[in-house]
Protein backbone atom coordinates (compact mmCIF):
# COMPACT_ATOMS: atom_id res chain seq x y z
CA UNK A 1 0.00 0.00 0.00
CA UNK A 2 2.85 2.41 0.87
CA UNK A 3 4.54 1.57 -2.45
CA UNK A 4 1.35 2.46 -4.38
CA UNK A 5 1.09 5.70 -2.41
CA UNK A 6 4.69 6.68 -3.30
CA UNK A 7 4.11 5.85 -6.98
CA UNK A 8 0.99 8.02 -6.87
CA UNK A 9 2.99 10.86 -5.33
CA UNK A 10 5.67 10.57 -8.02
CA UNK A 11 3.06 10.57 -10.79
CA UNK A 12 1.31 13.55 -9.23
CA UNK A 13 4.66 15.36 -8.98
CA UNK A 14 5.46 14.67 -12.63
CA UNK A 15 1.99 15.89 -13.65
CA UNK A 16 2.43 19.12 -11.68
CA UNK A 17 5.89 19.74 -13.19
CA UNK A 18 4.47 19.24 -16.71
CA UNK A 19 1.54 21.48 -15.91
CA UNK A 20 3.79 24.26 -14.62
CA UNK A 21 6.52 24.05 -17.26
CA UNK A 22 4.29 23.18 -20.20
CA UNK A 23 4.44 20.31 -22.61
CA UNK A 24 6.54 19.93 -25.73
CA UNK A 25 5.49 22.28 -28.53
CA UNK A 26 5.73 19.48 -31.12
CA UNK A 27 8.93 21.00 -32.47
CA UNK A 28 7.13 24.20 -33.46
CA UNK A 29 9.32 27.31 -33.60
CA UNK A 30 8.46 30.93 -34.17
CA UNK A 31 10.08 33.92 -35.79
CA UNK A 32 9.00 37.55 -35.69
CA UNK A 33 9.90 39.97 -38.46
CA UNK A 34 9.20 43.70 -38.02
CA UNK A 35 9.64 46.91 -39.95
CA UNK A 36 8.61 50.46 -39.11
CA UNK A 37 8.79 53.62 -41.17
CA UNK A 38 7.85 57.24 -40.65
CA UNK A 39 7.84 59.47 -43.71
CA UNK A 40 5.62 62.19 -45.14
CA UNK A 41 3.51 62.25 -41.95
CA UNK A 42 2.63 58.57 -42.44
CA UNK A 43 3.74 56.02 -39.85
CA UNK A 44 3.76 52.40 -40.94
CA UNK A 45 4.43 49.28 -38.94
CA UNK A 46 4.64 45.77 -40.29
CA UNK A 47 4.87 42.63 -38.16
CA UNK A 48 5.04 39.04 -39.35
CA UNK A 49 4.55 36.24 -36.81
CA UNK A 50 5.80 33.05 -38.44
CA UNK A 51 5.31 29.59 -36.96
CA UNK A 52 7.40 26.82 -38.47
CA UNK A 53 8.41 23.24 -37.86
CA UNK A 54 11.72 21.91 -39.08
CA UNK A 55 12.36 24.07 -42.17
CA UNK A 56 8.75 24.61 -43.24
CA UNK A 57 6.29 27.39 -42.48
CA UNK A 58 3.06 26.33 -40.78
CA UNK A 59 1.38 29.69 -40.27
CA UNK A 60 1.99 33.38 -40.96
CA UNK A 61 0.09 36.19 -39.31
CA UNK A 62 0.83 39.62 -40.72
CA UNK A 63 -0.32 42.82 -39.02
CA UNK A 64 0.25 46.12 -40.78
CA UNK A 65 -0.70 49.50 -39.37
CA UNK A 66 -0.72 52.83 -41.15
CA UNK A 67 -1.24 56.02 -39.16
CA UNK A 68 -1.94 59.45 -40.58
CA UNK A 69 -4.34 62.32 -40.01
CA UNK A 70 -5.14 62.33 -43.74
CA UNK A 71 -8.29 60.22 -44.10
CA UNK A 72 -8.00 60.23 -47.92
CA UNK A 73 -4.64 58.46 -47.64
CA UNK A 74 -6.12 55.84 -45.30
CA UNK A 75 -9.10 55.30 -47.61
CA UNK A 76 -6.79 54.86 -50.59
CA UNK A 77 -4.64 52.34 -48.70
CA UNK A 78 -7.76 50.46 -47.63
CA UNK A 79 -9.04 50.23 -51.22
CA UNK A 80 -5.66 48.99 -52.45
CA UNK A 81 -5.30 46.40 -49.69
CA UNK A 82 -8.85 45.11 -50.20
CA UNK A 83 -8.25 44.83 -53.95
CA UNK A 84 -5.03 42.92 -53.28
CA UNK A 85 -6.61 40.38 -50.92
CA UNK A 86 -10.16 40.08 -52.29
CA UNK A 87 -9.25 37.21 -54.67
CA UNK A 88 -8.43 35.15 -51.56
CA UNK A 89 -11.74 35.77 -49.79
CA UNK A 90 -13.13 32.28 -50.46
CA UNK A 91 -9.92 30.40 -49.68
CA UNK A 92 -10.22 28.33 -46.51
CA UNK A 93 -7.52 28.98 -43.88
CA UNK A 94 -6.66 32.32 -45.49
CA UNK A 95 -8.18 35.14 -43.47
CA UNK A 96 -7.77 38.86 -43.88
CA UNK A 97 -9.32 41.97 -42.44
CA UNK A 98 -8.87 45.70 -43.03
CA UNK A 99 -10.19 48.29 -40.60
CA UNK A 100 -9.84 52.06 -40.13
CA UNK A 101 -10.29 53.57 -36.69
CA UNK A 102 -8.99 56.82 -35.16
CA UNK A 103 -6.58 57.82 -37.97
CA UNK A 104 -5.17 54.29 -38.10
CA UNK A 105 -5.62 51.54 -40.66
CA UNK A 106 -5.00 48.00 -39.45
CA UNK A 107 -4.67 45.18 -41.93
CA UNK A 108 -4.33 41.58 -40.74
CA UNK A 109 -3.70 38.46 -42.77
CA UNK A 110 -3.61 35.01 -41.17
CA UNK A 111 -2.63 32.04 -43.35
CA UNK A 112 -2.49 28.48 -42.05
CA UNK A 113 -0.10 26.89 -44.54
CA UNK A 114 -0.58 23.45 -42.99
CA UNK A 115 -4.20 23.49 -44.13
CA UNK A 116 -4.58 26.03 -46.95
CA UNK A 117 -4.86 24.79 -50.53
CA UNK A 118 -1.54 26.06 -51.89
CA UNK A 119 -2.53 25.08 -55.43
CA UNK A 120 -5.41 27.53 -55.14
CA UNK A 121 -3.01 30.25 -53.98
CA UNK A 122 -0.89 29.60 -57.06
CA UNK A 123 -3.98 29.77 -59.30
CA UNK A 124 -4.92 33.15 -57.84
CA UNK A 125 -1.43 34.59 -58.28
CA UNK A 126 1.45 32.72 -59.89
CA UNK A 127 3.86 35.04 -58.04
CA UNK A 128 3.06 32.94 -54.95
CA UNK A 129 5.27 30.35 -56.64
CA UNK A 130 8.35 32.31 -55.63
CA UNK A 131 7.77 30.99 -52.10
CA UNK A 132 5.54 27.92 -52.50
CA UNK A 133 7.58 24.91 -53.64
CA UNK A 134 5.91 21.49 -53.71
CA UNK A 135 3.07 22.87 -51.57
CA UNK A 136 5.39 24.15 -48.83
CA UNK A 137 7.27 27.31 -47.88
CA UNK A 138 10.82 27.10 -46.57
CA UNK A 139 11.47 29.29 -43.52
CA UNK A 140 14.72 30.64 -44.99
CA UNK A 141 12.98 31.69 -48.21
CA UNK A 142 10.24 33.63 -46.44
CA UNK A 143 12.77 35.20 -44.06
CA UNK A 144 14.81 36.36 -47.05
CA UNK A 145 11.74 37.94 -48.68
CA UNK A 146 10.80 39.79 -45.48
CA UNK A 147 14.36 40.99 -44.95
CA UNK A 148 14.41 42.24 -48.56
CA UNK A 149 11.37 44.35 -47.58
CA UNK A 150 13.50 45.91 -44.83
CA UNK A 151 12.20 43.80 -41.95
CA UNK A 152 14.38 42.60 -39.10
CA UNK A 153 13.74 38.96 -38.26
CA UNK A 154 14.43 37.25 -34.95
CA UNK A 155 13.62 33.80 -33.64
CA UNK A 156 11.17 34.06 -30.79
Amino acid sequence: MKKEFKIGQVLLGVFIVLLITGCDNDGMNSMICTRTMDQNNIKTSLKFNIEYKDDYVSRVKRVETIETTNSDVLDTYKEQIEALYSPYKDVDYYEYNVDISDNKLTSTVDINYDKVDTDKLLEIDSANGTLIKDGKININDIKSVYEDLGAICKND
